[in-house]
């Protein structure tokens, strides 16, 4: 990509894996393409350093899995140094410690570089992202407006104080300014940036999120935010509970653009929560089928099923989707009414009888070992997956319930001093998908008995499942999923895209131990102060009441 462009230099760190059963986290970076559209149209210049991108095939060791990108210090060193400033996403909290050290690693070379940071990680953690790096601003939340009045008032070395959405240090003190409020209209936002960005090596690489497909990937973001508030979900931190659509007819404009421009043929939204209303979904797949653009898409993260009836669920078919996720959590009331998650059983099973009657592929992502989990809970847990599967459910994920800062259940959790911010913490957010936890939350049951009831919840669903032409289920979607680990066509079903990631991860893992990011004293001293860091912030917010101490008890929140 071209480096020549001295205004703001935008970077995609490496991204990160590990050995998991799980469709890739690795896709094109849609925010960061959102912030590059917004800073054309403004009159800035943009350079794009897209560590995946360029170095797709490049794997270094990690403190848990493996970076998946250019190195560090090569990082560093393709930065333009004619640059005024550089900006950095940062989506996933395991992504921290090596941005941490990438922006040590800039700040050696370019010492008077000012370094803006953004992204989920950021906006949950804002305070502590400013003190245990060298960064000089964040943003936080939508970034399009608020990047556009922090830089300009760094080039014309303006005051920050007016700036909403953003923090800074000053005197070597924190400041954290009030957040800017929502965009109410998303309709006139630019498309994102893919022309500076490696679209086709994503694609080859299998980097697409969801299903794999074999036509060319660009994800498509066609709502921003979520209504709801779930407790263990870190969207309200960066979206506020707020859901905005577009208009489904410009989305649609945006999918034909990427046919004609890039030949593309597979669109996975990224959406928090794609289709919440009828009307909408209606529209948008009525508007697809009469352009007969011949096209794929999916909705690889999860959506609500309130909106999807037998009408609707053909017309997603016919539209063009080919894998779609419900997202309950937990067959058991219980945790749901604890968690926050705002969910109807029997209407959740209406929905999917619609869509199995449809010939829809369906998953449904469930999470085990919540705080107040018991065994009673997951065998609540155990008779739903059976009823999923018998009900033409596709694929089922199972993950282990993981601490995101910033949540309710987190701020329970650290206040009453069960979380300590230190490697384990930061391993744990990479093991949702593993086999086995790294680390536990819920006293009733242990990290042995969590393993044996994720590997209960898939046998009994896969020998569960209805397949047509066959004695035995299990066996048949093993036989399938293999088929997939090889296969260089489009997968039929998440398990195939899974069992292939699992495969290429775990090679990858054993790889990657041959070349470490950072030495392992190094990696421990750079965790060593990070939970008195963010104690004593969390002190002073609750003296200064600018928050309130969390219930022991996660059920009280």
């Amino acid at each position: 990509m071209s480096l020549s462009y001295p205004d703001i230099q935008l970077i995609r760190p490496p991204a990160v894996e590990s050995f998991r059963f799980a469709t890739t986290s690795i896709t094109l970076p849609i925010g960061l393409a959102y912030i590059s559209s917004s800073l054309k149209e403004h009159g800035f210049k943009v350079g794009i350093l897209d560590a995946v991108g360029e170095a797709p095939k490049n794997r270094t060791g990690y403190y848990k899995g493996y970076l998946v990108g250019l190195g560090l210090k090569e990082i560093a060193e393709k930065i333009n140094p004619n640059s005024k400033c550089v900006g950095i996403s940062v989506i996933f909290t395991h992504e921290w410690p090596a941005v941490v050290k990438l922006i040590s690693l800039i700040k050696e070379k370019f010492p008077n570089m000012p370094i803006i940071l953004g992204g989920e990680h950021i906006s949950a953690m804002p305070e502590f992202s400013l003190i245990t790096s060298n960064a000089d601003y964040i943003v936080m939340g939508e970034g399009e407006e608020t990047i556009i009045e922090l830089i300009k008032a760094i080039k014309n070395r303006k005051t920050f104080q007016k700036i909403e959405g953003i923090g800074y240090n000053i005197n070597n003190q924190v400041v954290i300014n009030n957040r800017r409020n929502r965009r109410q209209s998303i309709d006139k936002i630019s498309y994102p940036d893919w022309d500076s960005f490696n679209v086709k090596g994503y694609y080859e690489n299998r980097f697409v999120g969801g299903m794999y497909s074999d036509n060319l990937t660009i994800p498509i973001l066609a709502t921003r935010g979520c209504p709801y508030q779930c407790t263990y979900c870190s969207a309200p931190n960066m979206w506020l509970p707020l859901w905005i659509p577009r208009d489904p007819i410009l989305v649609v404009d945006e999918i034909e653009y990427y046919v004609k421009k890039f030949g593309a043929g597979n669109f996975p939204f990224q959406d928090l929560t794609a289709i919440i209303k009828r009307d909408w979904i209606k529209a948008f797949c009525e508007e697809l089928i009469k352009r007969e653009l011949n096209i794929n898409w999916q909705l690889p993260t999860g959506t609500r099923s309130e909106a999807i009836d037998s009408e609707i669920a053909f017309l997603i078919k016919k539209s063009g989707m080919i894998s779609m996720a419900y997202a309950p959590e937990s067959g058991s009331e219980e945790t749901r009414k604890y968690i926050k998650k705002k969910m109807k059983t029997d209407r959740l099973f209406d929905s999917i009888d619609a869509a199995a009657q449809a010939d829809l592929n369906v998953a449904v992502f469930l999470v085990i070992g919540f705080p107040h989990d018991l065994p009673k809970h997951l065998e609540e847990n155990k008779n739903f997956v059976e009823r999923l599967a018998k009900h033409g459910v596709t694929d089922l994920s199972v993950g282990f319930y993981m601490a995101l800062p910033g949540t309710e259940l987190f701020h329970s959790l650290y206040d009453s001093n069960k979380i300590k911010l230190d490697i384990k913490y930061f391993k744990h957010i990479l093991d949702s998908l593993a086999l086995f936890p790294s680390q536990k939350y819920c006293p009733a049951i242990s990290r042995t008995n969590l393993f044996l009831w994720k590997l209960k919840f898939y046998i009994k669903f896969y020998k569960s499942k209805k397949l047509k032409n066959s004695k035995s289920s299990l066996l048949n979607s093993v036989i399938i999923a293999l088929r997939g680990v090889f296969s260089s066509e489009g997968h039929n079903s998440k398990l195939q895209t899974a069992f292939r990631n699992a495969y290429i991860s775990l090679v990858d893992t054993v790889k990657s131990k041959s070349k470490r990011w950072i030495s392992k004293k190094e990696e421990l001293n750079l965790f060593e102060e990070w939970d008195n860091i963010y104690r004593q912030i969390r002190k002073e917010k609750l003296s200064k009441n600018i928050v309130k101490v969390s219930p022991a008890d996660t059920r009280d929140l």
